[in-house]
């Protein structure tokens, strides 16, 4: 799969509730992700890549609706579309011309770490928690590190519990920064947004059969 689109699907479990009890500032997010049937917002990345110390930064837009139906929009510094749907996976490199399309089931193989943002597990099943410094910021271990995934960090603003920047770092020390802005939950999203026609004479890269 497109290293790109691993960085983005591991970053899209933030965005549902979970059940946790013994931190506030996540049992808060019950109150605001976990009864969001969509949430859609304003977003700046940071990728860092720790061998060669290269760093990328991007901003765009994404549109998420339950369950698993995702927009991420990357605006500058290149175009880049992201559509998860009932179909498949896309990911259009509009200056690069070229679009990879993956089977549906390997955005949540991707998205299995993180899966208590979703509101499917208990993240105290999955992770160690520690505080992090000041209220509302948490650092996160999985019991059972991935290569995508061996730390991660959350910052939560406890005034209305919308996660404003989450921070993954993978096993070769690559980190994913993302910022978050505008945040609406439960806004009627068109389900056009979901939907993508490859434009003709774009060349698709299609691994829905490999």
């Amino acid at each position: 799969m497109n290293h790109r689109v691993f960085q983005i699907a591991t970053a899209l479990c933030i965005v549902f509730g979970l059940t946790v009890h013994a931190f506030a500032g996540l049992e808060g997010l019950k109150n605001s992700y976990g009864k969001a049937e969509t949430i859609s917002g304003k977003f700046t990345q940071t990728l860092t890549h720790k061998d060669s110390g290269s760093i990328e930064k991007r901003a765009g837009e994404f549109f998420i609706q339950r369950p698993e139906l995702v927009r991420w929009v990357t605006k500058t510094p290149f175009e880049e579309l992201l559509i998860v749907n009932n179909d498949a996976v896309w990911n259009y490199l509009v200056d690069e011309e070229i679009i990879y399309k993956y089977p549906p089931d390997l955005a949540k193989e991707n998205q299995n770490s993180l899966r208590f943002l979703l509101g499917d597990k208990d993240v105290e099943t999955d992770f160690y928690i520690e505080d992090g410094n000041g209220a509302g910021h948490y650092l996160l271990f999985p019991k059972d590190p991935t290569t995508n995934l061996v730390e991660a960090e959350i910052w939560i603003d406890t005034a209305n519990y919308v996660i404003r920047r989450i921070t993954i770092i993978d096993f070769y020390g690559n980190s994913n920064d993302i910022t978050f802005t505008d945040v609406v939950f439960d806004k009627n999203l068109d389900q056009s947004l979901f939907k993508f026609i490859p434009p003709k004479g774009i060349t698709v890269e299609d691994n829905t059969k490999q």
